[in-house]
């Protein structure tokens, strides 16, 4: 009986040892994520300040709508919704001057 409680308590062990090593690799970021995330700051005020630029919405527009070309990498909604607008307004389907609502009901 000893020699069976001894396999027993031996396979139960790699089991949990596996599943924590399972467990930290799900959980715990690598250090390529971590890289990113440093970078994620600086790449996002750059984001800002060429997106809230008329010229960059309207050729992004241009690329997106008329081009029908998809686009690298993602953006986020906060700044499609402005592009998409001064889109509209350059093609005369949205009026000039109407802004879009923070909130709708």
């Amino acid at each position: 009986m000893a020699v069976e409680e001894t396999n027993d308590n031996v396979a139960c062990t790699r089991g949990l040892q596996a599943w924590e090593a399972r467990r930290r690799a799900w959980t715990e970021p690598n250090q390529q994520y971590l890289d990113k995330q440093k970078n994620a700051a600086t790449v996002a005020g750059k984001c800002n300040v060429a997106f809230e630029q008329e010229v960059h919405q309207k050729a992004i527009y241009k690329q997106l709508v008329h081009q029908h070309r998809i686009l690298k990498t993602p953006i986020s909604l906060k700044y499609i919704i402005p592009i998409l607008v001064t889109g509209w307004q350059e093609d005369g389907v949205w009026p000039k001057g109407e802004v879009v609502q923070e909130k709708s009901d």
